[in-house]
């Protein structure tokens, strides 16, 4: 039996390479059990073949129930990058002295990044996302974690997954956990389709305490065959005891779950891709995601998934091991929002990047990184795009030498619960065990209920047209009454513009600003409300 759940210190014995037969039976027991929830052994089921990816449809839940309760047609994508991502090499301090001392061979200079700001790049190889930055669609929240972070792979899954703090074992997701207790209406009267579907990805995201409630087919016969027989567990043939009465109500779900796979073969059906995607397992979930969205799929909550991150050896710096994980992942996001942008279905889908842990700062023997600490959270589609919370500096680390976190993890969860699902506070309090910060990366303009609702937050949008000559219109939205003040910067700091000083009541608004003066180059723009300050950048071509 593996023990990756009795480590708890940041320390671990196991989470380097350098610690040899440790190191290897971790990886052994993170891998043998990875496998078995692929198979979906020890679980109620197993997957839908859908275009050659295995499809899992999850069962219903009290979180997915508050879902389907909020009057809105928007849906989470949550990509896990297995094996914990390098943070440091994914959004980059390109400023920091420690980072390339710590860091001799895999660093990656400020003139090699793609610059998000005078002192945060991203990694090259995520060039492609660069429209999606400029356009205002991608956030990163910076130095994500948690106290006392663990360096399993297995037990840090587990901790992201099921949305609890380190020294808890709930051994159930954050979206399965209230299923048997809260909801009892979902065996007389289960949905006519999934909220959550699963391709890849860790099992435990949809845990309740009967196991784990995906169904599994081998393809379109075997489908057949279960939906015409109605299930495929005997209800009635168990003990007449408490075990027997348990056993009935989980066979009870999974036979209600094989309704779910008509609604994800419709959809499939009726619907096809409308972008090139690259040639990749990554890719290819996506696009299947985009089909069952296009084919009118009321599905909450995908999980997708990408492994190959726990870069030990050889990771590589601007090319090599990592650079063409991140390129997958770039290449893959931007051909999903591009399918999705083909008939408007873009603003409806919220998509966010996860790992188990970040990686060491320090570079190992092997040139490559060993199990970390804090990293980075990416966010894309319907976002206030920018970046949100400090970097990691480098110097106030923990006492394995890697940087403590400054934003809780589940404040993300919080922020997507709240204002993109529309959940009431005390539900989402409810959920994650415990009240957590909002971090206002939802656009809370895009996810209005009515046409001319009022903004539920302050949100400075992209320019448009961008780049431009002379003329440009900038947008933003107030959700109270405020002082505003909007002006123009060059990249030295110098005001060159004064848009708007004035108080204004909540609403949208819409300026145009003539730069007939100005002289080729970027500029910044900065709205500055009670509320807050949001800055975009914006390029002029003469």
């Amino acid at each position: 039996m593996c023990d990756n759940h009795s480590h708890s210190k940041k320390n671990r014995h196991g989470a380097s390479l350098k610690h040899g037969e440790a190191h290897e039976h971790d990886h052994r027991c993170f891998t043998r059990r990875s496998f078995l929830s692929t198979l979906g052994i020890g679980a109620l089921g197993s997957g839908l073949m859908l275009g050659g990816l295995p499809v899992n449809a999850m069962a219903r839940t009290k979180f997915l129930n508050r879902l389907i309760g909020a009057d809105n047609d928007r849906v989470l994508i949550l990509i896990q990058l297995g094996g914990g991502n390098d943070g440091l090499n994914t959004i980059i301090p390109v400023e920091n002295d420690v980072y390339y001392q710590k860091r001799p061979t895999i660093a990656i200079s400020k003139q090699e990044s793609v610059l998000l700001s005078d002192e945060i790049g991203m990694h090259p190889a995520m060039s492609s996302l660069q429209s999606l930055w400029d356009i205002g669609n991608m956030a990163v929240i910076n130095n994500v974690g948690y106290e006392d972070p663990n360096r399993s792979h297995a037990r840090a899954t587990d901790i992201w997954t099921s949305g609890s703090a380190a020294d808890m074992n709930l051994g159930t997701g954050w979206a399965g956990r209230y299923l048997v207790e809260d909801n009892p209406d979902f065996i007389a009267n289960p949905p006519e389709f999934p909220l959550g579907v699963r391709i890849g990805g860790s099992a435990n995201l949809f845990q309740s305490e009967f196991g784990n409630l995906g169904v599994t087919f081998g393809g379109a016969n075997q489908f057949a065959q279960f939906l015409e027989q109605g299930g495929f567990y005997n209800e009635d043939e168990v003990p007449d005891n408490d075990f027997g009465r348990s056993l009935s109500f989980a066979r009870k779900i999974a036979n209600s779950s094989f309704k779910y796979l008509e609604s994800i073969q419709d959809a499939a059906d009726q619907a096809s891709n409308l972008a090139e995607y690259p040639n990749s397992g990554l890719a290819r979930s996506l696009s299947v995601v985009a089909r069952l969205i296009r084919g009118g799929l009321q599905t909450k909550v995908f999980l997708v998934s990408k492994g190959g991150f726990d870069t030990h050896n050889n990771q590589g710096s601007t090319d090599g091991g990592h650079a063409n994980l991140l390129a997958d992942i770039a290449d893959s996001v931007n051909a999903f929002y591009a399918d999705l942008a083909s008939d408007d279905q873009d603003d409806r889908v919220l998509t966010m990047t996860f790992s188990e842990f970040g990686r060491t700062l320090d570079e190992n023997d092997s040139q490559g990184t060993d199990h970390g600490s804090s990293a980075p959270v990416m966010l894309f589609g319907p976002v206030n795009g920018g970046i949100y919370g400090e970097h990691a500096n480098l110097t106030d680390l923990d006492n394995s030498g890697d940087p403590i976190f400054s934003t809780d993890y589940r404040s993300i969860y919080t922020s997507i619960l709240n204002t993109w699902f529309g959940l009431e506070v005390n539900d989402t309090e409810t959920v994650l065990q415990g009240e957590f910060d909002e971090l206002g990366f939802v656009n809370a303009f895009v996810t209005g209920t009515e046409p001319d609702s009022t903004p539920i937050t302050f949100n400075l949008d992209q320019n448009y047209p961008n780049p431009f000559n002379p003329n440009t219109v900038i947008s933003y939205q107030l959700a109270v009454n405020s002082d505003v003040s909007l002006k123009v910067f060059d990249t030295s700091g110098r005001e060159v513009a004064v848009l708007v000083k004035q108080r204004q009541g909540a609403g949208s608004y819409e300026v145009n600003f003539d730069a007939s003066g100005l002289a080729s180059g970027m500029y910044i723009y900065t709205l500055q409300t009670s509320s807050g300050k949001r800055s975009r950048k914006m390029t002029l071509i003469k």
